[in-house]
């Protein structure tokens, strides 16, 4: 089991330039001591007009900010809105990107599960799959080849030398959002990672991760090698009292169901269901279903479940909830530290401390363990 953080940078109102500056320069610091306490890996999202989540609009830019304060942390987008991007502007930068960072860059591609964020680019719901397929399909091409050419649905592009090429050879793995069990059949077919939300809770997200093996045994990777690899996010906050740290979360959800809805109703905004392309439909109820929350339900007891989706308390139970994930094939936790706005920056370092401190060498322990029996018949031979 690896350790890495995932940031959607999100910040309480109201917004204002100090406070956006003081947000970026706190998840610098953050990360910084991430890398000390032992975290192997970074995912910044990307994401659009949602003021509360929008300072993460570039990752790429402030990946290169981070890649020269750390020196073995992975980098990883989780994940690009391919559709909005280019594929050469999307090739290109992550190549910059992995040559500046000593290439320990990972690329995620994914669609929004909202118009909101997409048509102000002049993107169709109905063309994004295809899109991201297509972007797929290409980028490692653009990577790889001395001179590229590509005739397809959505693009159209001459022979040119693609420059820069990335360090990593024969290039960064590629990822996918699974947010629903057909893209993690899909991520399989195609032979790249699977970026999947821990949320759902370990049970929920096992299935997912079934589709996903069982699709991968018989990839067509679009890449040049297959990445089998499944990372998910949850959603943690670690306190020394088990108790209170389940208290303050259990507040923080439950004071953010208000204004979360009230982001969430201008997501799909004069949009009617029959309008919705089939495979946006489970985002679209979804929506939906959040609209009607007036309470989150959430109670400090109910953290108590390691099948909740969060991972709340003190060490002990985060290394619970932590085995779950593990149990059910998830090989890399991003942990989302920034549970709601309120979530303040010294909640964050001490999260980092307690999961430098005892999380993480439990598990460094385990795998040395299971990896001694092995080292000793090679030994014994």
């Amino acid at each position: 089991m690896r350790f890495g953080l995932f940031y959607t940078l999100r910040f309480p109102e109201p917004w204002s330039t100090e406070a956006e500056h003081k947000c970026l320069r706190e998840t610098l610091e953050q990360v910084t001591y991430a890398e000390e306490m032992g975290f192997e890996g970074l995912w910044l999202t990307e994401h659009h007009f949602i003021p509360a989540w929008s300072m993460c609009a570039s990752p790429d830019i402030i990946l290169s900010a981070v890649s020269q304060r750390t020196s073995r942390m992975r980098l990883g987008v989780a994940v690009v809105m391919s559709p909005i991007h280019h594929p050469l502007h999307t090739a290109v930068k992550m190549a910059t990107l992995d040559l500046l960072s000593d290439g320990r860059v990972d690329l995620g591609l994914g669609r929004s599960t909202t118009p909101l964020q997409l048509t102000p680019f002049g993107v169709k719901l109905e063309d994004t799959r295809g899109m991201m397929e297509e972007a797929l399909s290409i980028i490692p091409r653009m990577w790889t080849e001395d001179e590229f050419a590509h005739q397809g649905r959505y693009y159209d592009i001459p022979a040119r030398q693609v420059v820069p090429k990335p360090l990593q050879k024969p290039h960064p793995p590629l990822w996918a959002a699974c947010t629903q069990e057909e893209t993690s059949r899909i991520a399989g077919e195609l032979g790249i990672g699977c970026l999947i939300h821990g949320q759902p809770g370990p049970e929920r997200v096992g299935k997912y991760i079934d589709t996903y093996k069982q699709a991968i045994k018989n990839a067509k990777p679009v890449g040049h090698f297959i990445n089998e690899q499944v990372v998910a996010d949850v959603v943690a906050h670690c306190e020394e009292n088990d108790s209170r740290a389940r208290e303050q979360a259990a507040r923080w959800l439950d004071d953010d169901v208000i204004p979360d809805r009230d982001r969430r109703a201008k997501y799909w905004e004069g949009v009617e269901e029959a309008d919705v392309p089939p495979d946006y439909l489970h985002h679209f109820r979804s929506a939906q279903r959040r609209l009607a929350r007036t309470e989150s339900g959430i109670t400090p007891e109910s953290l108590l479940d390691p099948q909740s989706g969060y991972c709340f308390g003190d060490p002990d139970a985060c290394i619970r909830v932590v085995e779950e994930y593990e149990a059910v094939g998830v090989e890399e936790m991003m942990l989302r530290l920034q549970v709601t706005p309120a979530t303040t920056h010294e909640d964050a370092m001490n999260s980092l401390r307690l999961f430098g401190k005892y999380v993480i060498p439990h598990f460094q322990e385990k795998e040395r363990k299971s990896q001694a029996p092995a080292q000793q018949v090679v030994a014994d031979n």
